[in-house]
């Protein structure tokens, strides 16, 4: 039986589709790899897919340009949406890069050695493309272990004092940065089957509150329903009735990836965000 809530993301995506088979990040925007990979893993779908393997480069990665800023994060993204060569194919092009390399200093305290992924080729590592670039590993390629620890072991150098994750650093002059929803959100969905450490307990208690600090946020709540849901928590059933008021008061303002993302944290497509570690 289908899902009401579910369906009604999947219309309204569906209904963003650009001309060319892909989908921008919001209406009329000309097609990107992000918000099509997402939209082939909310909808299952072939055409979408077909526009991200046609976009994919020699060495298996997918980029943005604007002027002399490459953005190749998404290509974790396509990882997890598409099948077979080319999924295995994007796979390791991330497993093959690394964010560049900023040394550890009094203002901005971190273990350089864990460099993780960046937004934009050669950049500083950030804790959301790493999130995305260890879920592709972990899903796609598990046997990249050296990777997946180093993404993995970065994730938790980074974990904001007292549970959950900012956006990129834990510390910046002196002062302990806050959590928030989205990046902690896309950090469980990496660490998802880590339940016997204290770094997954304490990013699951964050969230559980973050969601609700920050329900106004279409997306930090539909990449909270997902995280929730993969990781087999009691509070998914409050975020997802909360994603789908949200829904229904502001269609998210247009926003293509976080409808993208409701889409798949209320259907099947989270399926192939799981995790199943022997």
């Amino acid at each position: 039986m289908s899902d009401p809530v579910s369906d009604s993301f999947l219309d309204a995506l569906a209904a963003t589709r650009t001309s060319d088979g892909g989908f921008g990040p919001r209406a009329g925007l000309p097609s990107e790899p992000e918000s099509t990979a997402l939209a082939a893993l909310a909808l299952d779908d072939q055409e979408a897919r077909a526009w991200l393997a046609a976009h994919q480069r020699a060495d298996g990665s997918l980029a943005r340009s604007l002027g002399s800023v490459t953005n190749e994060a998404s290509t974790a993204l396509a990882a997890l949406a598409l099948d077979g060569d080319a999924g295995r194919g994007a796979a390791n092009a991330i497993a093959a890069t690394r964010a560049g390399h900023l040394e550890s200093s009094s203002a901005l305290p971190f273990d350089d050695d864990l460099r993780g992924w960046p937004w934009t080729a050669g950049a500083f590592g950030w804790v959301e493309p790493t999130a995305w670039a260890v879920l592709a590993l972990r899903v796609v390629l598990p046997g990249t272990t050296d990777a997946i620890e180093e993404g993995v072991g970065m994730l938790r150098d980074r974990e904001c004092v007292g549970g959950g994750w900012n956006y990129g650093n834990r510390i910046v002059l002196d002062e302990e940065l806050p959590p928030f929803g989205q990046p902690t959100a896309m950090a469980m969905l990496a660490l998802q089957a880590f339940e016997d450490d204290e770094v997954w307990r304490r990013g699951m208690a964050a969230l559980r509150g973050l969601w609700r600090q920050e329900a106004a946020g279409g997306l930090t709540l539909a990449v909270a329903t997902a995280a929730l849901r993969v990781n087999h928590d009691y509070d998914a059933t409050a975020c997802a009735a909360a994603l789908a008021d949200n829904f229904d008061r502001t269609r998210f303002l247009g926003d293509i990836v976080a409808l993208a993302w409701a889409a798949i944290a209320t259907g099947t497509g989270l399926g192939r965000l799981m995790i199943n570690d022997p």
